[in-house]
């Protein structure tokens, strides 16, 4: 009895150390290591397996149901067999005999263009968009992919075609775009997934020559036009632009006037600018917080502390407003609830906490 109970018991280990050495021995050679690092056989050798950069362990791993002698790479994502494409080792309902990946890695078969979304199991139709001529379009120096295409007639982003007109429609930059008739901004807002980048229009195109400055401004004729993060647009005339200087990518010197934020500010001495931190700056005789005038502040002593907080010599500030009470020269930071405090009094977002 016990011998019996010993071989069950070296039996079921053996199972176990079978299942686990099959567990982590799925991946055997890349399909085809030059097009992909995605698809592999696997180590049995009769199954095509798909599992990105061949990490399955943290990026997924799916046995597909392709022939595997039969089976090809076509891209990073792509394969096919004798009856069957693809993508991410998932089938998809396209047209098998007209399906092709482009240079640029777009997929299309004989009536429509794919958008590859980064999540979900089926490539998705980029309504509208015609095959033979869909491509991508990429600013000359592109800082971040926003995932723009067009074809002959359509401008289209994130797979869903613009309401703009496609055939006049041209990015400036990567925050300002027009056509014949509108500038537009092109806004980005998180926590909207795929529709986080939006195309506003925002006023009347008059016509002229169009300049990119930045990512954030542009010029047309006499008008400075500007969008980001901390304004949604903006258009400031000037009666004449004899030199634009690039201070950095928030802020621009016009003929010796600062624009900050697409904001005109004329009382700032841009002789003596100096930034400050990432919504502060100074000159000789004043500091501002997100373009307003921090009233009485003290230039020479006045430095960033935290968040929207700042000081000089005499004072602390939250944003432009005086903090009373608290000594300027005792300041600690509590980092972990967001407050700051000279050891008698304590502010958290501007208000006092007793």
């Amino acid at each position: 009895m016990k011998t019996t109970f010993i071989l069950v018991g070296l039996a079921f280990l053996c199972v176990i150390i079978l299942s686990v050495i099959r567990f982590f021995n799925r991946l055997g050679k890349p399909v085809n290591k030059a097009l992909s690092d995605s698809y592999y056989y696997h180590a049995r050798k009769d199954v095509i397996a798909y599992s990105p950069m061949g990490n399955w362990f943290e990026l997924g791993y799916t046995e597909t149901t392709a022939n595997v002698e039969l089976f090809s790479v076509l891209s990073l994502d792509f394969g096919k067999d004798d009856k069957t494409i693809f993508w991410k080792g998932e089938p998809q309902a396209v047209d098998y005999a007209t399906f092709s990946v482009d240079e640029h890695g777009i997929a299309k078969d004989a009536a429509h263009v794919y958008y590859t979304v980064w999540v979900g199991k089926e490539l998705q139709k980029i309504i509208g968009a015609d095959p033979k001529t869909y491509q991508p379009y990429r600013l000359p120096k592109e800082t971040y992919n926003q995932g723009w295409g067009r074809d002959h007639q359509s401008v289209f982003l994130y797979g869903k075609k613009v309401d703009v007109d496609g055939k006049t429609f041209s990015r400036i930059n990567q925050s300002l775009g027009y056509d014949s008739l509108n500038f537009y901004a092109i806004v980005y807002r998180s926590g909207m997934t795929e529709d986080s980048t939006l195309v506003l229009k925002k006023d009347s195109n008059p016509g002229g020559k169009i300049e990119g400055i930045n990512d954030f401004y542009a010029r047309v004729n006499n008008t400075i036009l500007h969008s980001n993060w901390k304004n949604e647009f903006s258009m400031i005339a000037f009666d004449s632009i004899d030199q634009v200087t690039i201070f950095d990518e928030r802020n621009l010197i016009i003929n010796n006037r600062l624009v900050s934020d697409g904001k005109r500010l004329d009382d700032v001495d841009v002789t003596t600018l100096e930034i400050v931190a990432r919504d502060y700056l100074k000159d000789s005789s004043s500091a501002y917080f997100d373009g307003q005038k921090i009233t009485g502040a003290d230039t020479k002593t006045f430095s960033y502390v935290f968040e929207n907080y700042s000081k000089d010599n005499r004072y602390v500030y939250y944003k432009t407003d005086v903090l009373s009470g608290i000594n300027p020269q005792k300041l600690t930071i509590d980092y972990s609830n967001n407050t700051i405090s000279d050891g008698k009094v304590t502010f958290k977002n501007g208000v006092q906490v007793k």
